[in-house]
């Protein structure tokens, strides 16, 4: 089998905007899109039905809103169909058009077909939601190696020369969604501790309270609700969009739109005058919203304000002044704007692009689960049937990747099949999480060995989730994956939605359906050279070591194995007997691994370390 060395590709793929960053010239680098870098996250159909995106897309939003469509991210993880022009679509179909024609503008930049990316997230996207990207990935061409979390991306691009230990909240206030991770950074080491967030809370929030605002005062003028009447309701948001913009920078700014409406047969102009104030005043619930998040994040991590050596804001929205002050007052620091906010997550995306390439980065990446991953149990009898309870078996906050196993017992002896239902949430009771797959298991025996059963959870960095149920005394073993279990189209269904969208580019002037590139970069794509923090090298030779300690060229060979070594140091002190021996053991034979070259060992002991730090911590 050969190695695949092409190029893998980082994508942003935004609610508003979506970026794609490469490694070229040995840095991280956005590829230009329409002369831009970034490009909008919408899709529509032209006058020809031909599949149009981006800038093009969003100047026909307003006089065509049954022609296109814009944040679909905020569907992602759902069925909920959308209608574009007289079709039907799923959410990943669209969001697989934006991704088709960033495929597109890589593979001008480069000169090849580009197939590879590594795509974002918010971190509190779920399952579903992550799944439901992959599946907008695969439609779209691409092989997904790796789907990370936006905030977690965008610290690849801060401090990745700093070996001292830093403590960072990074928040991400995007269009659509709103995260915000505290993370720790030391000698090449980027753990992330804690993450919070809100799948429903960004600029297009904003962007929506200045509009009824402005709407309300039009209605009580003229007795006319402007978002009863679709294309009124999107020329406004996109004036309110740009009123937000202005905003940033300037005190005040006025709000016109000509022939907006009709009544008694006459047109109707609206033209007001919007104070920065008053767009404080209406968005002030939403930021605080925000601070909630940032409180419940620092909690989870046992750690305070005043121990943040950085704050980073990532994100359109971060350029909100009353968001970077609020910020200010509550940090009582200046946030970091080292690398552009808007840009940030696709030049992290990027590096870690990179690191799958096995070359040498700044940082070593340790992400955490967002969510709690568990099982529907039964604690008891009563009059009304079994008493069931979600039974957390991954936490919220444990490290990536997590395995982890745990013995229950039927409900009784004898019994012939067991239903495993795993859920996603935080609560005891079962109603009130998501229900993310289920499987069936026919057991065998009668006796008591019989009764028990091993359920096992293996959740993987990009979020993916195996489930395996054991029965011990027989030996039977199903097994549940739930990128699968949540496949937004059924097998019969994939070949002709394939079908149609192939159809779709094939037809569209913006995209290059041809499978020949020439050699020269196309003129229209630009590479926008980012000057960050982050150095590309070459891949290492074998792992020099000092006095049978493995030096820093290790984690970039074994990043996992390495970033358990590193936590393994900061708990020693803490280990004692029989486990600081298996400890001192397991560090031995994992260096000696290491300098072997021997990755199937490694990667063995390197489990068996981080059962081990599990246990004792």
């Amino acid at each position: 089998m050969t190695q695949d060395n092409s190029p893998i590709v980082g994508i942003d793929l935004g609610t508003t905007n979506s970026v794609v960053a490469a490694i070229i010239g040995g840095k991280p680098q956005v590829l230009n899109c329409d002369g831009m870098p970034s490009m909008p996250s919408i899709v529509g159909l032209n006058a020809d039905n031909q599949l149009i995106s981006g800038t093009v897309a969003r100047n026909q939003l307003a006089a065509f809103p049954d022609r296109t469509i814009a944040s679909i991210k905020r569907k992602m993880g759902t069925m909920d169909p959308v209608e574009l022009g007289d079709q039907t679509y799923t959410p990943p179909e669209i969001s697989a058009m934006i991704l088709r024609r960033l495929r597109d503008v890589a593979s001008q930049a480069f000169g090849q077909d580009v197939h590879r990316a590594v795509i974002t997230v918010p971190a509190y996207f779920d399952e579903n939601q992550r799944q439901a990207t992959r599946e907008a990935g695969d439609l779209a061409g691409l092989t997904v190696e790796r789907i990370i979390n936006e905030p977690t991306a965008a610290t690849l691009v801060y401090h990745a020369d700093s070996h001292d230990r830093r403590h960072i909240a990074v928040y991400d206030f995007g269009g659509g969604t709103f995260d915000v991770s505290i993370v720790r950074m030391e000698a090449g080491v980027t753990e992330v501790l804690a993450s919070q967030g809100d799948t429903r809370l960004g600029g297009d929030d904003l962007d929506q309270a200045l509009l009824d605002h402005v709407c309300d005062q039009f209605q009580e003028e003229h007795g006319i609700d402007l978002r009863a009447q679709p294309q009124s309701k999107f020329r406004l948001l996109q004036a309110c969009e740009r009123a937000k913009i202005q905003l940033s920078q300037l005190e005040s700014t006025t709000i016109a739109e000509e022939f907006i409406a009709e009544k008694d047969g006459q047109p109707l102009n609206l033209q007001m005058t919007v104070e920065r104030s008053t767009f404080d005043e209406l968005i002030e619930p939403f930021v605080e919203r925000t601070i909630e998040c940032i409180g419940k994040a620092l909690r989870d991590a046992s750690m305070t304000i005043h121990q943040m050596d950085d704050l980073v804001l990532v994100g359109g929205s971060t350029r909100v002044p009353m968001v970077a002050d609020r910020l200010r007052d509550q940090f009582l620091r200046e946030p970091s704007r080292a690398v552009d906010p808007d840009l940030a997550v696709a030049l992290g995306a990027a590096v870690q692009a990179a690191m799958l390439q096995g070359r040498s980065v700044g940082s070593v990446l340790v992400d955490v689960s967002t969510h709690t991953l568990g099982l529907e149990v039964c604690v008891g009898m009563s009059l009304d049937g079994p008493e069931l309870e979600f039974e957390p078996i991954i936490h919220r906050n444990s490290p990536l990747p997590a395995r982890y196993e745990r013995a229950f017992s039927t409900m009784v002896d004898g019994q012939k099949r067991v239903e495993v239902h795993v859920l996603q949430g935080d609560h005891r009771e079962v109603d009130r999480n998501a229900s993310i797959g289920r499987f069936r298991m026919d057991l065998e025996g009668s006796d008591e060995k019989h009764r028990k059963l091993v359920i096992g959870f293996d959740l993987t960095l990009d979020g993916m989730l195996r489930v395996t149920a054991k029965q011990p005394a027989s030996g039977r073993v199903e097994e549940l994956t739930i990128d699968n279990a949540l496949s937004q189209f059924a097998a019969s269904d994939r070949e002709r939605v394939q079908s149609r969208l192939t159809k779709m580019f094939d037809e569209s002037n913006e995209i290059n359906s041809s499978t020949s590139w020439d050699d020269e970069q196309d003129d229209s794509v630009k590479v926008i050279d980012i000057d960050s923090q982050v150095r590309i090298e070459a891949p290492h030779e074998p792992i020099p070591t000092r006095g049978g300690a493995v030096i820093e060229e290790a984690k970039d060979r074994y990043p996992k194995a390495y970033a358990l070594l590193q936590k393994s140091e900061q708990l020693a002190d803490r280990i004692e007997g029989d486990d600081a021996v298996e400890l001192d053991s397991l560090r031995e034979r994992i260096n000696e691994a290491m300098r072997d070259g021997d990755t199937h060992e490694v990667e063995e002991l390197a489990a068996d370390l981080d059962d081990l730090l599990f246990y004792v911590q």
